[in-house]
């Protein structure tokens, strides 16, 4: 059956303007702008922190794809992982971290250079750092979340790409409260717990201790 130009161009022209709202509700749909959260570098440690004449490089953290976002990730079971709504990281968690344990090195002034990993740049070590756990646990119900921190470390020789030393850190933050300054803030501790353990690590291992030609 042929229509008639008018009634073909009536019936098609609210599809066309389903079609053209749907595409606007996708940019345009209402959803608030994240809140956007930093974390705080670490910046006490021990009056006798041996002091290192080298030049540490920090890599860019390794991470699992569903970590390596700046969306805040939660989970409620051990197989499960999700996102706050309307709340992210300043950066992505790789590179916010990184920015994070640069930061606490210098913070620590027991390390002579320190820097980012960068094409050209000499270095007598480079850390290299992996992300575990970087998520807000729900173990009950209606409590708070705890912050859980678990960060994988490798010094590594850049000479022969030896592994000098590796270790593990992480810790556990409980939330005072259900909401996102709170959780935010329990994240801030318990990172920054890994970060001084991070830098005691790293400054007291004996091969820092070793002059290189």
């Amino acid at each position: 059956m042929t229509w008639p130009t008018g009634r073909l161009a009536r019936r098609l022209v609210p599809s066309a303007i389903l079609l053209v709202l749907a595409g606007c509700s996708g940019l345009f749909g209402g959803s608030a702008p994240a809140h956007l959260y930093r974390v705080t570098p670490k910046s006490t440690y021990p009056p006798n922190l041996p002091r290192r004449s080298v030049q540490l490089l920090i890599d860019v953290p390794l991470a699992p794809a569903g970590l390596d976002t700046s969306r805040i990730a939660l989970t409620r079971s051990a197989v499960s992982i999700d996102y706050f709504a309307d709340s992210e990281w300043a950066d992505r968690a790789p590179l916010l971290v990184q920015t994070a344990l640069l930061e606490a090195f210098e913070n620590s002034r027991a390390i002579n250079a320190i820097d980012r990993e960068m094409v050209g740049l000499r270095a007598d070590f480079i850390l290299k750092t992996e992300i575990r756990h970087f998520e807000a646990v729900y173990d009950s119900p209606n409590g708070a979340p705890e912050a859980w921190v678990s960060i994988n470390l490798r010094l590594v020789n850049p000479a022969d790409r030896d592994i000098v030393a590796q270790t593990s850190f992480e810790h556990r933050q409980r939330a005072s409260a259900n909401d996102m300054p709170n959780i935010v803030a329990a994240f801030d501790d318990a990172l920054g717990e890994v970060m001084k353990e991070i830098v005691l690590w790293t400054v007291t291992n004996p091969a820092l201790s070793v002059r290189r030609p």
